[in-house]
């Protein structure tokens, strides 16, 4: 590779760094911040404390199975509304790419999602101190990678509720991911290969990592399905690699649109 090819790759991220900065600044005082935060808290505060000496993990469940759907469609709308009220032209307005800050939009609520996963797996790092066993660098290894599956697992919402706000409103970039996610996560065992399937991957691969059911129920009262669902290792790193991959072309192909929409 060429000095002249690493210095223009550089200044590429360098730019995209820029644009992610930027969109942060204009949601440091902003409703998503907020709403990625806020919506974090409900569920963990009331379950994330033992009982017994022991934590129950279906609050996690009730989290990224109702609540972090809901809390992600609402920050990807807002991120994507600031700027497609005023029709994009404080974006068009910079002379930098389009398609650039279109990811830089799509980074930003990455970020905030996972910014909502962090919040919850600390809540229950917290919690597990109160526990028999205390806080074990298993546990915090195992929580630490629950809360990033869900993170992967949730990523494809982001690029198609930033497109759906631009292209047809606030209500169908909100609310059209937002029944996909939650009808295909319920619906995962009707669904071949569930870990395959975004949607329904954000209910079974959390098993790989916390002992609690689809259904929200401890592992225990259904140890079979449990053990079937836990025991697909090669299945779970499969279906992160596919949610990556989802949310990578799903943000490509959005920001390609967008480019060629907004230069027309």
């Amino acid at each position: 590779m060429s000095a002249a090819s690493e210095a223009r790759r550089a200044r590429g991220r360098g730019a995209l760094a820029a644009a992610v900065a930027a969109e942060a600044l204009k949601s440091r005082h902003a409703a998503p911040v907020r709403v990625a935060v806020l919506m974090a808290l409900p569920m963990p505060l009331l379950g994330a404390m033992p009982y017994r000496g022991a934590q129950s993990f279906s609050a996690w469940n009730y989290w990224y199975a109702l609540f972090l759907p809901v809390a992600l469609a609402l920050v990807t709308g807002c991120v994507a509304q600031a700027d497609a009220r005023t029709r994009m032209r404080a974006v068009r307005g910079l002379g930098a790419s389009l398609a650039r800050a279109w990811w830089a939009k799509a980074l930003w609520c990455l970020a905030l999602l996972a910014l909502a996963n962090l919040v919850v797996f600390a809540i229950y790092l917290v919690g597990s101190a109160f526990t028999t066993q205390g806080v074990t660098a298993a546990g915090t290894l195992t929580m630490l990678s629950c809360a990033l599956a869900n993170t992967v697992c949730a990523a494809w919402m982001i690029p198609a509720g930033l497109f759906l706000t631009v292209r047809a409103g606030l209500l169908a970039g909100i609310f059209c991911p937002l029944a996909a996610q939650l009808v295909g996560g319920f619906a995962w065992s009707v669904v071949p290969l569930p870990q395959l399937f975004p949607p329904s991957a954000s209910m079974v691969i959390p098993t790989s990592f916390i002992p609690v059911l689809p259904s929200g129920e401890p592992l225990a009262a259904d140890a079979a399905l449990g053990g079937a669902l836990a025991a697909g290792r090669a299945l779970t790193w499969a279906g992160l690699a596919v949610c990556a991959a989802a949310f990578v072309a799903l943000t490509a192909l959005t920001a390609a649109w967008f480019a060629r929409s907004e230069e027309r």
